[in-house]
This record gives structure tokens, sequence and C-alpha cells, in this order.
């Protein structure tokens, strides 16, 4: 869930980007990538953890903390922390705009 909700920023930022009219790089915005490579990284810790404990570990103690971990401080460095964490304002309509005139 918290790959699709980097996802869903990640458009909702380049669609702004675009609406704006700005130039900028295609990755500039791109949090799904930090979220894979922290998943990746909290999986093979998880399963290394299994095997080099025989017993069964529960993978969401690695994989929570390895995959947020990367999004929170790369939106913090970013300064998206609160927009990320609450989510943007919802987009108005034109029909909506139309009828507060």
């Amino acid at each position: 869930m918290l790959l699709g909700l980097a996802l869903c920023f990640d458009h909702r930022k380049s669609r702004d980007m675009a609406s704006m009219s700005e130039l900028s790089s295609p990755k500039q915005h791109k949090y799904i990538w930090y979220a894979l490579f922290g998943y990746v990284v909290g999986l093979i810790t998880a399963l290394a953890a299994g095997v080099l404990t025989q017993s069964p570990q529960p993978a969401l103690l690695y994989l929570v903390p390895s995959t947020l971990g990367p999004l929170v401080f790369h939106s913090w460095a970013r300064n998206e922390l609160s927009e990320l964490w609450n989510g943007g304002s919802p987009a108005r309509s034109e029909k909506v705009r139309t009828m507060d005139v």
C-alpha cells in the first residue's frame, strides 16, 4: 500500500508540475524508487534474518521501517513531508469552479 501511495503521489506531483508549465526533469519527483529500494532492502533483511535464525520472522518488522524510512527522509529533505503524509488538497473540477463564481 505504501508503494501505491508513493506512485500516486508521484503522479499527482508530475501532473501539478505539468499544469504549472514548469520545465523540469521527469525524474524530479520519483518517490516510488525510494520506496521500492527500501522494500527490496527490507525483504532481503527479512529473508536473511529468517535463514540465519532458523525461525520464522515477522517480515513487517523489517519491511515497514526500511520502506517508510527513505520516503519520510526524502520528503522531509524536499519539504514535502506534510503533503505526502496528509495528502494534498483535492483537485477541484472546472464545473465546481464555475459554480463558485
